[in-house]
């Protein structure tokens, strides 16, 4: 028997369905299609049964996965009036696709348990994120299903170590208020850069000792934010509007920066959103470091896109003279939708170094 773990806001969860401002069926995302709804779509009579053949794409080569075609607004051909969905309300939520049904939740599989998430991606969950002021708790609960990975005492140990570091992170997040968000940042950073020498002194022997500037020195910089924001354009973008807001960002550069320390008095009661946003990023990304040793990237990711958050939230601010929640709950939203939700998004921004 294994475990479930989860942040504590985990089960309050709830989907909003067609009250929801940015419905996830019309995202523009292709919508996998699991083999044994699969196979059940393909046996449905019907009406119904002829449409669903119809507006799937079966797989083209072996190891590819059957989806839905979207139409040309990318907007998913099974959602009707009221943007509910068809499949639902005719043949039962038991014969949605998997993807439809776990949306937004996400899993990560370890040697003893499995720990889960809702993605910022989803207004619902990001309200949920963004709302809670205390450490959000890990807790578990027993899995009778689980069925536990072979691994060796090696791999096991590095896991557990791995869980241990990432406990020292958060810590380092919240477990020193006194300390301006800034310099708590600058610790991550360098624990994280002490523990990449730890992990790489593992795999590599010793490892050289390097100085490490602070980081968010480095971060906000207009040279940096420039160079960072012609990055984000070379990446793939999902939506028009958001290189929109990219090029719109780049442009006001000097002007936000002047006004960043105005932004943050006045969003002063809010400020405990960023913590927020840098646990979310880490309980979710930090433990990848297992398959690919970047423990360092995983959290240099975590900062980069609190931080970039911060700056949209600085554009919207001066743009529109305030930032309100539901406008901070749809730039968390739209920023996990580019880049979280888009593999090679997120593995390219692992590799960039504000430094």
């Amino acid at each position: 028997m294994g475990y479930l773990r989860y942040p504590s806001y985990y089960p309050k969860f709830r989907c909003t369905a067609s009250a929801c401002t940015h419905n996830c069926c019309l995202a523009g995302w292709e919508i996998d299609i699991d083999d044994e709804t699969l196979t059940y779509y393909q046996q449905v009579d019907g009406a119904c049964g002829d449409r669903l053949r119809a507006h799937i794409a079966l797989p083209a080569e072996p190891g590819e996965t059957a989806h839905f075609m979207l139409d040309t607004q990318g907007r998913c051909p099974f959602l009707g009036k009221h943007n509910l969905c068809d499949i639902y309300t005719e043949l039962g939520a038991e014969h949605l696709c998997q993807i439809c049904t776990e949306h937004p939740r996400y899993y990560d599989w370890f040697s003893d348990g499995t720990e889960a998430g809702v993605g910022l991606c989803c207004e619902a969950a990001a309200e949920l994120i963004l709302q809670n002021t205390s450490v959000p708790a890990l807790e578990a609960v027993p899995d009778d299903d689980f069925e536990p990975e072979a691994l060796s005492e090696d791999e096991r140990a590095a896991e557990h170590e791995l869980f241990r570091m990432r406990d020292e992170l958060f810590h380092i997040v919240k477990a020193e208020p006194y300390l301006p968000l800034e310099e708590r940042m600058n610790r991550l950073y360098i624990t994280a850069v002490n523990m990449q020498k730890t992990c790489d002194t593992w795999m590599f022997s010793a490892v050289e000792a390097a100085y490490v500037p602070n980081w968010t020195d480095a971060f906000w910089q207009l040279g940096s934010l420039t160079r960072l924001l012609d990055f984000f354009l070379t990446l793939e973008i999902n939506e028009p509007a958001w290189r929109d807001l990219l090029f719109e960002t780049k442009a006001q550069l000097p002007e936000l920066l002047r006004h960043r320390q105005a932004f943050l008095s006045c969003y002063q009661d809010n400020l405990y959103e960023y913590e927020q946003l840098l646990l979310y990023f880490l309980y979710r990304h930090f433990m990848g470091a297992r398959w690919d040793g970047m423990l360092c990237g995983r959290v240099n990711f975590a900062l980069i896109s609190t931080c970039m958050i911060q700056l949209l939230d600085i554009q919207t601010w001066l743009t529109e003279g305030c930032l309100t929640h539901a406008r901070q709950i749809d730039l968390c939203r739209r920023y996990s939708e580019e880049i979280e939700y888009d593999e090679e998004n997120t593995e390219k921004i692992l590799l960039y170094s504000i430094l």
